[in-house]
């Protein structure tokens, strides 16, 4: 099995995260208009495993854990993963035994 590879982020990528994240601080993607809507609940009704991500990392950037917590506990327990160990969790994320919690994730919000 090969490696995967991470490459570290140019300007433009820093750049870019860095807009995102301070257009995503400013505007509450809950309560503006153009922030992209989930298309899968809009289709059946039902939450997708990341739905309420954009409200969760809201919260988070203003200073509201539980509550980014409550939004999407999955989205904000692997970022903070995500941010001690890169490489192990982007590899989780792309296993089996990730997409069995993506799934699984899913199916529980539901109930």
């Amino acid at each position: 099995m090969r490696a995967i590879r991470l490459h570290w982020p140019t300007a433009l990528h820093l750049a870019l995260l860095g807009v995102s994240l301070l257009t995503l601080a400013v505007w509450d993607p809950a309560t503006t208009a153009w922030f992209p809507s989930c298309p899968f609940y809009a289709m059946t009704g039902w939450l997708c495993p990341l739905c309420g991500s954009l409200r969760a990392v809201h919260a988070l950037l203003v200073g509201h854990p539980l509550a980014a917590l409550a939004f999407n506990p999955l989205t904000i327990t692997g970022l903070g993963m995500w941010l001690v160990a890169r490489e192990r969790t982007t590899r989780f994320c792309f296993s089996g035994a990730g997409v069995a919690l993506l799934v699984g994730f899913g199916l529980f919000r539901n109930l």
